[in-house]
């Protein structure tokens, strides 16, 4: 796990969050550029995810899993699904572990163009903050700053 040029800033060290994901293009460009100010692990799939969530203080998610096998798929209890779950795994993942009592913080990377949907989900998995693909990493970065109040105010 890189934590950016070595160093991380301080009351950071305690800022462990976890990026699910079915590549590594996230991971990879928030270690680099937030990697000062964040641990980042990465879960290729839920079971890891389940399993690296000690420690951890929020949670990441991309939306699509189309690179992932299909046998590692799961629908919103955990359970093996479909290949047809690909393109929304990154929501089954959150929902199969809210469905076992994960309450950290969440951020689905994700271009939803019904509002009513995406209000829906925030509703149902909260707290979860649904980020568009265009948003900037200086944005992202205060989104993830914020995350320790959130959970104070819960």
């Amino acid at each position: 796990m890189e934590e950016g040029r070595g160093r991380l800033l301080p009351g950071a060290a305690g800022m462990t969050l976890l990026v699910c994901e079915d590549g590594a293009e996230y991971t990879e460009r928030f270690q680099r550029f937030l990697g000062a100010e964040f641990r980042f692990l990465r879960a290729a799939h839920f079971a890891e995810a389940v399993q690296l969530l000690p420690g951890v203080r929020a949670l990441l998610l991309d939306l699509d899993f189309r690179r992932t096998d299909p046998a590692l798929l799961v629908d919103e209890s955990g359970a093996p699904a479909a290949r047809d779950t690909a393109e929304v795994q990154g929501i089954l993942i959150l929902r199969a572990l809210r469905s076992r009592g994960v309450t950290l913080p969440a951020l689905l990377f994700a271009d939803l163009d019904d509002d009513a949907r995406a209000a829906r989900l925030v509703a149902d998995l909260a707290p979860l903050q649904i980020v568009p693909s265009g948003e900037g990493l200086a944005r992202i970065a205060q989104r993830l700053r914020a995350l320790p109040d959130q959970q104070r105010e819960r």
